[in-house]
């Protein structure tokens, strides 16, 4: 008999009488708990959880082995510490009902036939236990002839059994269903159950029910076996107007195609559109400040301004704007650029002193100099437009930044051709590129070289299915670049454009990709 310590606790007396019925069972499995895990507690003996799943008195069912049998076990309590680098002889899982022992295993690094590891085991379990299947999980070792035999002792949580909604009168269960993202036989978790209830919120409100709120009735509990979410819709808000307040640069019109929330199509009849979304209005105000920071008003401030009419059904919603000044550009320049004079630069340039900041200008003058730079092999030319306020009045000047790069040529032409089709030669494409080997590479007419494929007829032409006819430009491994030009640094063996007979040129390889059409 085991003497054992007498304790007035209640945890005390649990724990003895679960040791004593341990032993009693007799020496053949000897165990040892491995529960380093802050919070969590060691158990007193196998099939009693800490989280209450199951009820006392489990017995766990024996899951799948993995590796071999274990004849001849040892009546001695192993030691994690002392069965590192052990054999493994087995592998085994008990507990698991619902959840397979190849879903449990594909969690494992602990494998038969290794050695063992305490800290691939303990790994192991905090996989299971972040896995969100488990309630709790135990490892247990066993000494046996040749090694040591590891059991994963876990302990299931309950199974989303039923999804219910309580009070949807606009929503049908199914369409809130798909939008929690619940699905029945899934792990009943305390947090899915909340994010499912921030979901179907968070839907409402899109589809024209801000004020909807939804509350969790069951998912949460111990005891609960399913999901049951009350659902307070509240009136259905639509638009009824949108209007414009302190917009002098652009007309009402114009502004109404930068914002999402629209009016309904025939006011006060519900048809079609014009569901409030608080969101969405956010987002408008965010959509008209950059628009008008776009076009220089760096300092606007926009606001909204929301009337129900009695029956908080109907919206009208008001943009009050504040413009503030536009900033003029004093200077516009370029920097960093070497193969052309930077007078040349600016005069191509669509922004110029004098004239309004605008964003849009900008990006075309940033895509202008990268063609003029691709033009001439400088494929990998940067540029990045950098404006700088000024303290004295509503003035910035414009900086356009360069890196020119590397000049490179047209080395080699790869084409790819989709599907097997013996009859399409590379011949056929490459008589609709503009560029052949030695030229200098020119990104003007590798677009152009790209409509002429897809022009042709001859080719698959759908981008979304990624079939469209394309020319890609790799990036090149810049150290061969170096020992190329460390190698020939007087190269200028081009077809059309010369470069300078001191400047290098590195050849750079294409690549052609297209799906020849299906001839019915």
């Amino acid at each position: 008999m085991l003497n054992l310590e007498y304790e007035t606790t209640a945890r005390g007396v649990c724990l003895a009488l679960s040791l004593t019925a341990l032993l009693a069972t007799g020496p053949g499995f000897a165990m040892a708990q491995y529960n380093t895990d802050p919070g969590i507690a060691p158990l007193g003996t196998l099939g009693t959880p800490n989280s209450g799943f199951p009820s006392p008195g489990y017995q766990p069912q024996r899951g799948r082995r993995l590796g071999v049998s274990a004849p001849g076990a040892s009546s001695r309590s192993m030691l994690f510490p002392g069965d590192r680098g052990k054999p493994i002889v087995d592998v085994r899982i008990v507990g698991n009902k619902n959840v397979s022992a190849d879903t449990i295993t594909s969690y494992l690094r602990t494998r038969a036939q290794r050695q063992f590891d305490p800290e691939i085991v303990q790994a192991d379990k905090r996989r299971l236990q972040k896995s969100g299947l488990f309630a709790d999980t135990n490892i247990l070792t066993q000494s046996v002839n040749g090694g040591v035999v590891v059991t994963f002792q876990v302990f299931e949580r309950p199974t989303l059994q039923y999804i219910k909604f309580h009070g949807n009168r606009g929503v049908t269960d199914k369409v809130l269903t798909k939008e929690s993202g619940l699905k029945v036989g899934d792990a009943l978790h305390s947090f899915s159950i909340q994010e499912a209830r921030r979901k179907v919120e968070d839907f409402y409100h899109r589809k024209g029910y801000p004020q909807a709120r939804i509350a969790v009735r069951e998912g949460t509990g111990n005891a609960d076996r399913g999901a049951v979410l009350e659902v307070s819709e509240g009136p259905m808000q639509r638009i009824v107007s949108v209007s414009f307040v302190g917009n002098t640069i652009a007309t009402d019109g114009r502004l109404k195609t930068q914002i999402q929330s629209k009016p309904d199509v025939i006011p006060y009849l519900a048809i079609f559109r014009g569901k409030v979304d608080r969101n969405k209005i956010d987002e408008d105000v965010d959509r008209l400040t950059a628009y008008y920071r776009n076009l220089g008003f760096f300092r606007a401030r926009i606001a909204r301004e929301m009337k129900f009419d009695s029956t908080q059904q109907w919206l009208k919603l008001k943009f009050v704007i504040d413009e503030g000044p536009r900033y003029l550009i004093r200077k516009a320049s370029v920097v960093g650029n070497n193969r052309f004079d930077a007078k040349t630069l600016e005069a191509q340039l669509g922004l110029q002193s004098g004239q309004f900041f605008h964003a849009g200008k900008m990006n075309r003058d940033v895509t202008s100099l990268r063609d003029i730079y691709g033009g001439l092999g400088h494929v990998f030319a940067d540029v990045r437009a950098d404006p700088r306020f000024l303290d004295e009045g509503h003035q910035l000047d414009l900086v356009y930044n360069i890196t020119e790069g590397q000049q490179f040529r047209v080395g080699k032409i790869n084409v790819h051709v989709a599907g097997e089709y013996p009859h399409t030669r590379e011949s056929v494409v490459l008589d609709r590129l503009s560029l052949r080997p030695g030229d200098i590479v020119d990104v003007r007419e590798v677009r152009s070289s790209e409509r002429r494929l897809k022009a042709s007829q001859l080719f698959e032409t759908d981008p979304s299915s990624g079939k469209a006819p394309r020319i890609v430009i790799q990036p090149p491994n810049l150290e061969d670049a170096d020992e190329f030009v460390a190698e020939q640094p007087g190269y200028s063996a081009v077809r059309g454009q010369s470069p300078d007979r001191d400047h290098a040129v590195v050849p750079l390889d294409l690549d052609v990709y297209v799906t020849p059409r299906h001839r019915q």
